[in-house]
């Protein structure tokens, strides 16, 4: 779906007539790529490698290039180095001196400029682009539009659970921890089976 089926979709589900899009054309492209960037940054996350060339203390500066975040960096060999990313994210260390390494890195994406322009995520995911604009839309008005606006983020936000690549992310989460680890119930479970009977 391109954007200005997108836009389109939006207000039709808005109850706004079709001609008015020149009304809302430039706020919906600017809500719909708003929409797109939490889509990509959060949920999609595209990589893409990139090289990176290091100096004298082994540092690589990524100030300026369209790197989000460095995944995995490898060496001329190939090999996997370790290395540690600053925490505002301008540059990595490695140890490594003044070579140059291929990093795996996420990626920032390029907003949607053209009416012709489709999204780069699954095209059942098109829609949930239009339900982004109509939330913001919704959310500056009254209250009645506020909780309509609602419905639309939590559709959105479904949609884009949808996009989440299976693993990414999150913590970890083990059912029954604390029985299978706790040290008193192990304690006291032996205790009652090592009782005389």
């Amino acid at each position: 779906m391109t954007l200005g089926r997108i836009k389109l979709l939006a207000l039709k589900m808005l109850d706004e007539a079709p001609e008015d899009i020149g009304e809302y054309d430039e706020l919906f492209r600017l809500y719909a790529n708003m929409g797109y960037a939490i889509a990509m940054r959060e949920y999609i996350r595209p990589r893409a490698v990139r090289m990176l060339v290091t100096d004298r203390d082994g540092r690589a500066v990524l100030t300026g290039m369209d790197i989000v975040r460095v995944v995995e960096v490898r060496d001329e060999k190939g090999m996997r180095i370790p290395f540690d990313q600053e925490a505002e994210g301008g540059s990595i260390r490695t140890g490594k001196k003044e070579k140059t390494l291929s990093a795996v890195c996420e990626i920032l994406w390029p907003d949607m400029r053209e009416e012709t322009d489709e999204p780069k995520m699954p095209e059942y995911a098109h829609a949930a682009l239009a339900d982004y604009i109509c939330y913001r839309h919704l959310s500056s008005g009254n209250l009645a539009k506020q909780n309509r606006a609602q419905f639309f983020f939590r559709s959105f936000l479904q949609q884009m659970q949808s996009l989440r690549r299976e693993g990414q992310s999150g913590v970890t989460r083990l059912r029954n921890l604390y029985e299978a680890t706790d040290i008193r119930s192990a304690a006291e479970e032996t205790g009652r089976n090592n009782k005389p009977a």
